[in-house]
């Protein structure tokens, strides 16, 4: 058991998967939750277009024989018998049989995968480095070959990031056509719009079968024009690690779309949009708490614990230091530069609108997911730039598919692209993603090493 080379489509056999969990899970801290004996004796009475196959949920989704709790050490044992979410309704009508619960951060927050109730889930390129977040343990297992798929959610590039550091497929689904049903913890109703949801795949064949397994059950009734690009809009980023965006991407749209290409000009920098993001988290906090049901001065009690304390004095772990050093930040700002609710909305839409503009003209939009490698575990909140192309998506409820594409230079770390559509264009995506992976492929400087599970 080396390398994940006979994972890449459907055929990866329950017991396998199985195994993996068992040698390596515990290690490589994908899973907060696992029902493996259960998996094993149903596997045979499934039935439908996913039958036997072996997946995953991240733990915000509710199943009735595992607990839900959302990454957070306040929850750890939180139990909702008898209940499920849509994404589990979806995938056991369709037959396919679910692993476990994988990891994220505590509340879903950080963009790395750790938590006191999950661990820190390694990057399968570098075991020192995160697999990402929020939704890490997903991409992580993905990756692994512990599950044959995965489904996570993404308000801040939940999906896209950890896909592009784990070396899989991530798809984003605008939260208009995909609307988020049941979710723990809570988002409040006034930030549903930022967040979407979605699958981890191998390839696009697999990708497409989630979708229509999951289609009937959570695809909203919305109505959306089909999505024909005609040009691409590339957005060249100026800082980070990827100097070479431009001339490695830009000639693999050229041959794989056969359309224009052009250099985005129109919307705002990244440090701007990252500063408009944060904006509306800090202005929205009343509404975080409420959702928590957590008093403010409750909150900045465990704030402050998290961040000084670091769940070392006292047994305080009602926030992992990473998701309090982030709810500090919002704080800080909440009560210093973005107290206006509406002046924060009215600039994200203004990032929305700027965006839907490119659609309305027929143009594709494509960036780097991130310009950075994956940090080393614990470490990822220092870069206030990792999320920097992400956010972009959520402003603007973007569908977006995260495709590997290389490595960072000098290393054997993953790096990857999106592509970014309007609500419901998914299938469009998909079908120019599999131009674009054939043309990626016939260039050997953007092919990456093999996924290997880390067997020491």
């Amino acid at each position: 058991m080396s390398d994940n080379s006979d994972v890449l489509d459907f055929d990866l056999p329950l017991p396998d998967a199985v195994a993996r969990i068992r040698a390596h899970g515990d290690r490589v801290a994908t899973h907060i939750a696992t029902r493996l004996d259960d998996a094993m004796a149903e596997a045979s009475r499934r039935e439908g277009p996913l039958a036997g196959v072996p997946y995953g949920l991240k733990d915000e989704f509710d199943t009735p024989n595992l607990g839900t709790t959302g990454g957070s050490w306040r929850y750890r044992d939180r139990r909702t018998p008898g209940r499920s979410s849509a994404p589990f309704r979806a995938f056991d009508a369709a037959g396919a049989v679910l692993l476990g619960k994988s990891n994220l951060s505590d509340l879903g927050l950080p963009p790395e995968a750790s938590s006191y109730v999950g661990g820190c889930t390694q990057n399968p390129f570098d075991p020192g480095r995160t697999a990402g977040g929020s939704s890490g343990g997903s991409a992580a297992a993905v990756a692994y070959g512990m599950h044959a798929f995965d489904w996570g959610t993404d308000i801040g590039g939940s999906i896209r990031l950890p896909a592009a550091f784990c070396g899989v497929l991530g798809l984003k689904l605008s939260n208009e056509t995909w609307p988020i049903q049941e979710l723990f913890p809570v988002i409040p109703d006034s930030m549903k719009w930022l967040c979407g949801q979605g699958p981890f795949t191998h390839t696009t064949e697999q990708m497409r079968a989630v979708l229509s397994a999951a289609a009937g059950e959570m695809r909203g009734p919305a109505q959306v024009p089909e999505f024909e690009p005609r040009a691409v809009e590339l957005f060249v980023p100026e800082t980070g690690l990827w100097s070479s965006f431009d001339d490695d991407v830009r000639p693999v749209l050229e041959e794989a779309l056969e359309m224009p290409v052009w250099t985005s000009t129109t919307l705002k920098a990244p440090k701007i949009v990252r500063e408009i993001y944060a904006g509306v988290w800090a202005s929205h906090l009343d509404d975080l708490l409420a959702a928590d049901e957590m008093s403010f001065f409750e909150g900045l009690g465990a704030v402050l614990s998290g961040v000084f304390l670091r769940g070392h004095v006292f047994g305080d772990r009602r926030f992992y230091p990473l998701t309090a050093e982030l709810l500090l930040l919002i704080t800080i700002g909440r009560y210093t530069i973005y107290r206006n609710k509406d002046k924060a909305l009215s600039r994200a839409f203004e990032v929305r609108d700027a965006i839907k503009a490119l659609w309305a003209e027929d143009k594709l939009l494509v960036m780097p997911v991130a310009t950075f490698a994956p940090p080393q575990i614990g470490k990822t909140t220092r870069n206030a730039a990792l999320l920097d192309y992400t956010v972009y998506g959520n402003l603007s409820d973007t569908t977006g598919l995260s495709i590997p594409f290389g490595v960072f230079e000098g290393t054997t770390l993953p790096r990857s692209i999106q592509l970014m559509g309007p609500p419901g264009s998914e299938g469009a995506l998909l079908d120019l993603a599999d131009r674009i992976i054939t043309a990626r492929d016939r260039r050997p400087e953007l092919s990456q090493p093999p996924t290997r599970l880390p067997l020491s």
